[in-house]
């Protein structure tokens, strides 16, 4: 992916720049003309669909929109736990804050129809949804989405999790089998048997929206079954590293930086990396730019990263880990590649064939790779 900015310093400088422009008369229609010239804020608006300090995926965003926060120019306006009301939480963020940029973290797909009919409503705000995107033909201009490749992250944590276990057994608390789900599960088990193809994962899916009980409780379950490193792909994967610790057993994060929950067993983790994604599109909006509608990626883009290692992570096992993420980030490599076998022993991809990861196939996944096996199949 071009990159609009070679760093953070060329994003303040635009951000600079777009002060001055909102200094000006008239400038966005803030002060009429012959007026003395008055500072106006770029209001940007942050749906959440969630609580933005669940130590999982919302505040993955949030952490982005902080460092968003700082930069001059720029007024926030968040709101949490607004699924089931998004259209009229928007609608509120846009007539009533004046936010010329609006963020939902997770629209859903019975509250897009409604955000899209907003957005067609006031083409003069930038409306950006977290998740696949849909046919740019199709969508009014002001609508944009941005996607984080995070199973190339998972990959990664799989890689480290699988020289660690000395069982030579995994467990993953996952939400629910959608393809956007197993892609990430596969992809941590890949990487884990790459590591040590001795090893297997065991996956216990909790559903949607599963209380912290309920995803304590499959962690438990799994570490009684045997396992020595925990994992999790949920929104709220807190309870899984909590777990971990408390039985002395090594664990990953997923979408945050979860080594403060598990100081002596955390191995490294998933994140999301948000900030370049907000920075970029609100600069070029603030200024007048045409802005990217379609934002894709994963290490290449500087869309995901991995935790910092804990100290259990061994030096080969950084070595290697190292190695991975940087083929995967310079393109040389796929999570996805052949020969792949599934759990009941089909080939889903031969010797020799990629899956790229902006490859839709990708978001089509209906199986478990060979060494996964279901808690309670």
């Amino acid at each position: 992916m071009t990159k609009i900015f070679p760093n953070r310093r060329g994003v303040l400088k635009a951000f600079g720049a777009a002060s001055v422009l909102l200094a000006t008369p008239n400038a966005w229609g803030n002060a009429p003309a012959g007026s003395a010239p008055e500072i106006a804020q770029v209001g940007v608006g942050v749906l959440y669909g969630g609580n933005r300090t669940d130590f999982g995926y919302n505040q993955a965003h949030a952490e982005a929109v902080r460092a968003l926060a700082a930069l001059p120019g720029i007024r926030i306006e968040e709101r949490e736990d607004a699924a089931g009301n998004l259209a009229a939480v928007a609608e509120e963020l846009v007539n009533e804050k004046d936010c010329r940029v609006v963020f939902v973290t997770a629209p859903g797909g019975e509250a897009l129809p409604s955000l899209l009919a907003q957005a067609d409503a006031n083409r003069d705000t930038a409306f950006l949804f977290c998740g696949a995107p849909l046919d740019e033909a199709r969508l009014p201009m002001n609508v944009g989405f941005y996607e984080g490749f995070l199973d190339e992250a998972q990959h990664i944590s799989g890689i480290v999790a699988g020289y660690a276990s000395r069982a030579k057994s995994i467990g993953m608390v996952a939400s629910h089998a959608a393809p956007a789900v197993l892609r990430c599960v596969n992809a941590f088990a890949l990487g884990a048997r790459r590591a040590d193809s001795a090893v297997t994962v065991r996956v216990a899916f909790v559903g949607e929206g599963a209380s912290p009980e309920a995803v304590a409780e499959a962690a438990r379950g799994l570490a009684a079954g045997g396992v020595d490193v925990l994992a999790a792909h949920l929104d709220a994967p807190r309870p899984v590293c909590e777990v971990a610790e408390s039985h002395g057993i090594l664990c990953c994060g997923v979408h945050t930086d979860l080594s403060a929950i598990a100081p002596q067993g955390f191995l490294t983790g998933a994140e999301w990396d948000w900030g370049r994604a907000y920075e970029e599109t609100v600069s070029m909006v603030a200024t007048g730019k045409p802005w990217k509608r379609q934002r894709q990626g994963g290490f290449g883009a500087g869309f995901v990263r991995n935790t910092a290692y804990g100290p259990a992570v061994g030096v080969e096992a950084r070595a290697h880990a190292d190695a991975a993420r940087m083929q995967l980030a310079n393109g040389n490599a796929a999570v996805f590649r052949g020969p792949i076998v599934d759990n009941t022993g089909r080939t889903v991809l031969a010797k020799g064939k990629t899956i790229a990861s902006a490859d839709p196939a990708l978001d089509r996944m209906v199986w478990l790779a060979e060494g996964v096996s279901e808690v309670g199949r």
